[in-house]
């Protein structure tokens, strides 16, 4: 079958990146200040999450204020009801994984498959695969001010050339949230408790601000829950943990043009004779213990020149550590006594330049990252004590990337950018000695050894190009084509059909947007925006025996805004099929509508809501059991009161009470194992106070 050549993906309309500004028109225009109107301000009514209807990519912000009225007990409870995103082990830590338009994680087997990128304050995550186990999104929810979730490849170039399932990008907290103008220091207390598991939270902040240079936050959080119920009051096994998390984040303002920010996270999850398998409980009688801890650091230097658009510099130095240790009595069980630790060093170098071309206004952003992934997973028992377990095979992952980005702005109407990444890669093997796994009695599998040194190379060119145009004031309609390449990862080292070969895939997306004012009545908003998208994957290495796979789709988010109430809704519809066939592929993500309907009293400090979630029977799987085995239809409700004074002895405080599955359904969403359905009805509460 013939292809879409990459370079008709990928450099179509970069012609347009070598323009070169005018120096007239990169000057700022100044008004006097006889000349500046005041103008009255105007209030906006809000629901709980808009729709993004200025892009020309399928993105969903989540913002500080929906994810307090979420009251997440884990970050992936942040994202499972963006429409297309679906979670696995999504209420616990343990295994946790997203999966993205049918693509982000091998449901029951791998919790990461290197498809959807995950981006913690510009850091991005490992993509190293743990056999029945995952730790890619067990972060403390509580740290995060706001999670944005592209689905599909658009906004990934700037960190993977293999994301063309999405990217999921979190923003931690700032000393400025918490506070007020003239403010100096803040104190936020918070304690939460949720039924179903005992579950307790209490989180405290301390923000600090001795001048306008410089300011400081210190977040210490503890989370504990026990094992939950479903709603036929079954005992969710192993669904039980304890996570203590910390950040620190400092800004010092060095001149008015440049900024110094250092930030720290961590998120620690220990658990204590637990299944191995973190998906399926019963999968094996071993019990183990597993400790996950996960750290980011970077710090950044940022030079915006107030004087020339050309520059708005940013060097960003980071560094990731990802931790699993586990651990059994069972003496030379390799699955069950390894300690797997992947670091991550790298260093971007940003810019941001905005210009003119004759009626183009242009934000032209280039980069270069350099990164250096490293990872072990040494086994701690047995003959081959010391070395690298068969599974996760050692080394180091270095590459280089640049990649550039114009987004061009044609008059009023037309949006168009075009984007381009060159990535190199090296693998170079460490530790990987002659070993055999064996995976249950009798079925155990050898593998062979790699030299130390042993280096494998490739390199990929990707890109995309996405339009918008405005046909009205109100409507739109937008496109985008992408080209990605899913390069190597460490895990594929003991592979010689997969070790020197990338994963190709192109997407193709088509959409129309609404953003109207008065529609119904004054003062009124509604938003809609409906996107229609395809991916073809080809040279497949992610999935055994799966050469080619084909997604389609459709999305949809609307919101309404009003003085009188507000709502939201989505729905999502994915199909796959592979190797050129008929047969099902079987990690698409179960069709489902969403509603929330609300409303804010008392001059918006009271708000009331009630969601609704239905997603329908999934039978397109080939698998009778596990996790992608059939799913039934299933309906859940969930109430959230929300209730923040604005003045007199309660100012400050945040009082938040929330019920999901209201009427204790029982039910187990697609890609989550039969052995373990999704939690009860669950009563939540938190009280938070600024001081």
């Amino acid at each position: 079958m013939k292809r879409t050549s990459p370079f008709a993906v990928a450099i179509a309309g970069l012609t347009a990146l070598t323009a070169t500004p005018s120096a007239g028109l990169a000057q700022d225009a100044f008004l006097d200040s006889d000349d500046i109107i005041e103008l009255e301000e105007i209030q906006l009514n809000e629901s709980r999450r808009g729709v993004q209807t200025d892009t020309a990519t399928s993105t969903t912000v989540v913002d500080q204020e929906e994810i307090e009225a979420r009251q997440a007990t884990s970050f992936g409870e942040l994202l499972d009801s963006i429409p297309n995103v679906s979670l696995i082990n999504g209420s616990t830590p343990q295994g946790s994984a997203v999966n993205i338009r049918g693509l982000g994680a091998q449901a029951g087997t791998y919790g990461t498959d290197g498809h959807v990128a995950v981006v913690i304050d510009g850091v991005p995550s490992g993509a190293e695969e743990i056999y029945r186990n995952g730790s890619l999104l067990s972060l403390e929810p509580e740290l995060f001010r706001s999670v944005e979730v592209t689905r599909g490849p658009g906004e990934s170039f700037r960190y993977n050339s293999g994301a063309m399932g999405g990217t999921v990008e979190a923003q931690t907290k700032d000393a400025t949230d918490f506070l007020q103008d003239g403010d100096t220091f803040s104190v936020r207390q918070k304690v939460g408790y949720e039924s179903n598991g005992d579950g307790l939270l209490s989180t405290t902040i301390l923000s600090f601000a001795p001048s306008d240079r410089f300011n400081a936050l210190a977040f210490y959080g503890y989370r504990k829950v026990k094992e939950g119920k479903d709603g036929s009051g079954t005992t969710r096994q192993a669904t039980g943990f304890k996570a203590p998390s910390g950040l620190l984040k400092l800004n010092y303002q060095l001149t008015d043009d440049s900024r110094l920010t250092f930030g720290y996270t961590q998120t620690t999850s220990p658990a204590e004779d637990v299944p191995y398998d973190a998906f399926d409980p019963l999968w094996s009688g071993t019990l183990v213990d597993r400790i996950m801890k996960d750290k980011t650091a970077y710090l950044s230097y940022r030079y915006t020149s107030v004087e020339n658009d050309l520059i708005d510099f940013e060097a960003r130095l980071f560094r990731k550590q990802e931790e699993m240790e586990i651990t059994s009595s069972t003496v030379g069980a390799n699955l069950t006594n390894t300690d797997h630790d992947t670091v991550t060093h790298g260093l971007r170098l940003e810019n941001r330049a905005r210009f003119d071309t004759a009626s183009v206004s242009h934000t032209l952003t280039t980069g270069v990252e350099f990164k250096n992934r490293e990872r072990s997973a040494i086994l701690l028992s047995g003959a081959d004590a010391g070395e690298n377990d068969g599974t996760a095979p050692g080394g180091t992952d270095e590459s280089i990337s640049l990649y550039i980005a114009n987004k061009m702005e044609v008059g009023d109407r037309l949006t168009v950018t075009p984007q381009i990444r060159f990535e190199k890669q090296t693998l170079t093997s460490q530790n990987n000695r002659d070993t055999t796994v064996c995976f249950g009695p009798g079925f155990c599998i050898p593998y062979t050894a790699i030299p130390d040194g042993t280096q494998y190379k490739k390199q990929a060119w990707t890109g995309a190009l996405s339009a918008r145009y405005a046909v009205s004031d109100t409507f739109a309609v937008f496109g985008s084509a992408a080209y990605n390449e899913n390069l190597p990862i460490l895990d594929d080292l003991r592979s010689s059909a997969n070790r020197e070969k990338s994963e190709k895939a192109t997407t193709f997306e088509l959409g129309l947007s609404y953003d109207g004012f008065d529609v119904m009545m004054d003062e009124d908003r509604l938003q809609a925006k409906l996107t229609a998208f395809r991916t073809e994957i080809w040279d497949g290495t992610t999935y055994s025996g799966i050469n080619d796979t084909k997604l389609e789709g459709l999305e949809l988010e609307l919101n309404y805004a009003s003085p009188v109430f507000y709502a939201d809704f989505a729905a999502a519809r994915t199909r796959g099929t592979i190797n050129g066939t008929s047969t099902f592929f079987n990690y698409t993500p179960a069709d489902t509508v969403q509603l929330t309907v609300g409303k804010k009293f008392m001059d918006e400090q009271l708000d009331i809501a009630v969601e609704a979630k239905h997603a329908f029977a999934h039978n397109r799987t080939t698998s009778a059991g596990g996790a992608t085995a059939p799913s039934d239809d299933w309906t859940t409700y969930a109430l959230s009161v929300g209730y923040k004074p604005k003045s007199g002895a309660l100012a400050g405080t945040e009082m938040r009470l929330g019920v999901e599955n209201l009427f204790d359904t029982t039910y187990r969403p697609y890609l989550t194992n039969p052995n373990r359905n999704a939690k009860g009805r669950n009563i939540k509460f938190t009280l938070a106070k600024t001081f």
